[in-house]
C-alpha cells in the first residue's frame, strides 16, 4: 500500500520495473503545500528527495523562495538525466539547470559574488543502472536496516550556538512559547547562517566547508557515492526534516512528533538551527520515500 500526503505539484511518477513503491510523504513545515522547500522525483530510472535550503534573506524567484525554486528546478532537470548517467555527469546536469535561472533573471554575477542569494538544494537520488545512492548535501537514507547520513560540522556549531542562546533564555524568565512567537536564538545565530555561505562548495576554506547545488561547480570530494549492496532489498530516502529515520513512514513520524511535543524549540533533545515557529506543524519540510529492489526482493 502506498501512502501519499504529498503535494502534486513536486511529484513526478512512472512506472519502473526496477522497484515496487512503498510509501511516500511530502509535507510542509507550515501545514501548506504551497510553502513547501522539499520534492520527491519518483521516475523510472531514478528516485530521488530533494531538499531546498531556507531562504536567508528576501529575495523571490517569480515569487518563490530560493529553496522552493531550487527544488523544482532539479525535480524538473532529472527528466533530463541519461539512465546511465554517472553521479558527476548527474550533479553537472543539475548545477547547469539552477546556473540557468540566474542568466534568466541577469543575476549571475550578483549570485556569484553573494552566496547568500542563491537558489540552494541538497538532494539524495538511486541511480538504477549504476545500482548507486548519491549524496550532495545533508538528506539521509536507510538501505535495508543500514543508516547513512551526510551531515555537516557547520550546523553543529550553529545549532550549539542557538541552543546556548535559547537555554540563556529560559534561564532568565523566558517561557518556550514566548520563543516559539519570536526565536532570538534564530536571530542569534542568522549571521553565522549568511557567512557560512563563503564555505559552499569550497573545499579549501577549511573543515566547515560543504557541498550544495547552488548553480556553481560542485568539486568532486563533495559527491557521495553508496554502492547498493547485491543483496539489499529496501531502501529509504528522506530529507533531513526526520530528526531519527526509521524504516517505516509511521515510525518516522511519530520519532518526530517524540521530538516536538518534548523539545518543540529543538535546542534540547535534538538540536537545530531553528524550532517550531507558533503556528506552523513542524521545524523543517520533510519528504520520505521507501521502496523494494524488485529483483533482489523476490529473490529472498
Amino acid at each position: 500500500m502506498v501512502e501519499d500526503t504529498s503535494s502534486d505539484s513536486l511529484i513526478l511518477a512512472s512506472e519502473t520495473p526496477h522497484y515496487t513503491l512503498i510509501e511516500q510523504s511530502l509535507l510542509s513545515k507550515t501545514g501548506q503545500d504551497e510553502t513547501c522547500e522539499d520534492a520527491l522525483y519518483i521516475g523510472p530510472d531514478f528516485i530521488a528527495v530533494i531538499d531546498g535550503a531556507t531562504s536567508k534573506t528576501d529575495r523571490r524567484w517569480d515569487g518563490k523562495t530560493g529553496g522552493r525554486v531550487a527544488a523544482e528546478i532539479i525535480l524538473h532537470a532529472f527528466d533530463l538525466i541519461p539512465a546511465d548517467a554517472t553521479a558527476r555527469q548527474t550533479v553537472d546536469i543539475l548545477t547547469a539547470a539552477i546556473q540557468a535561472l540566474y542568466k534568466q533573471h541577469e543575476v549571475t554575477e550578483i549570485v556569484q559574488s553573494e552566496g547568500v542569494q542563491r537558489a540552494i538544494a541538497a538532494f539524495i537520488a538511486v541511480s538504477f543502472a549504476r545500482k548507486e545512492i548519491w549524496l550532495v548535501g545533508d538528506c539521509q537514507c536507510m538501505i535495508d536496516q543500514q543508516l547513512i547520513q551526510n551531515t555537516k560540522e557547520i550546523d553543529n556549531v550553529t545549532a550549539n550556538a542557538r541552543s546556548l542562546f535559547l537555554a540563556a533564555e529560559i534561564a532568565q524568565g523566558k517561557t518556550v512559547d514566548e520563543l516559539r512567537a519570536y526565536d532570538p536564538g534564530r536571530e542569534f545565530i542568522l549571521p553565522l547562517l549568511k557567512r557560512q555561505m563563503t564555505f559552499q562548495n569550497n573545499p579549501v576554506s577549511g573543515p566547515y566547508w560543504f557541498p550544495i547545488i547552488d548553480g556553481f561547480a560542485v568539486p568532486d570530494e563533495g559527491i557521495r557515492v553508496v554502492s547498493l549492496p547485491a543483496e539489499a532489498t529496501t531502501v529509504v530516502l528522506a530529507s533531513d526534516g526526520y530528526p531519527y529515520l526509521k524504516d517505516s513512514l509511521e515510525a518516522s513520524e511519530q520519532a518526530l512528533q517524540e521530538v516536538l511535543q518534548d523539545d518543540p524549540l529543538l535546542f534540547r533533545k535534538y538540536k537545530s538551527t531553528k524550532g517550531v515557529q507558533s503556528g506552523n506543524v513542524s521545524f523543517d519540510d520533510r519528504a520520505y520515500v521507501k521502496i523494494t529492489l524488485k529483483g533482489n526482493a523476490e529473490e529472498e
